[in-house]
This record gives C-alpha cells, structure tokens and sequence, in this order.
C-alpha cells in the first residue's frame, strides 16, 4: 500500500493535480465537462481536458478524497446513466457537469470494478 501513496505524493510534486470543492458542503460532488464563459458558447473544461492525474475534491477544509482521473472517468463511463446538468445557470460562465451523491462517491471510491486493469 506504501507504494501507492507514495505515487501520490511524487505525483503532487509534479502539480499532477486538480482541486475542486463543495462550495455547499452537502457532502455532493460536481464534477465538471463543460463552460460557457460570457455567453460565447459551450467548451470543454474541467474532466474533459484536464492533464492531471489526480482530482482532488475537498467536502471540508479538512476533509478531502483524491481520484486517479483515469479511475474518475471509467467510473463515469461505466455509469452512463447520470445526467449531465447545467449549473450556474445565470451567471457570467455557467458550466455543465456530472453530480453525484454521497453513495455515487462512495461507489466511486469503493468498488474494484473501477480498479485499473492488471498488466
């Protein structure tokens, strides 16, 4: 297990990582595709085009969990039932993302079929 955190830590020396929040502490978590910045029109932002490895989502300021962006998106894949939603909506770059629960997390966090696949 070492080497795995370990990889972590290296990974956060190279800025390998992406830091988002529950603004509202509801235990949800967004995670981002799309923006409208202005009004001039839908780009992919956020998962869509991160280089990160590692997304890093904080639910308190000393509450955080830290996703392989590759598990993030099979997870995503793997359940592609859950909507697509716009939020903030009215305001100067609203953006389009994924919203999932605190069992969505949980599943996200928990269950080996998100695993990466042995080599």
């Amino acid at each position: 297990m070492k080497k795995y955190f370990n990889g972590f830590l290296e990974s956060l020396d190279d800025s390998l990582f992406e830091v988002k929040y529950d603004q509202y502490r509801n235990g949800r978590m967004v995670v981002e595709i799309e923006q409208n910045p202005n009004g001039k029109g839908w780009k992919p932002s956020g998962l869509a085009v991160t280089e990160a490895k590692w997304w890093i989502y904080v639910f308190a300021p000393d509450a955080f969990i830290a996703v392989e962006v590759d598990r993030l998106k099979k997870y995503l894949n793997i359940n592609n039932k859950i909507p697509i939603k716009e939020f903030a909506k009215f305001s100067n770059n609203p953006t389009k993302g994924y919203l999932l629960f605190p069992e969505d997390v949980s599943k996200l966090m928990s269950s080996d079929l998100y695993d990466k696949e042995k080599k």
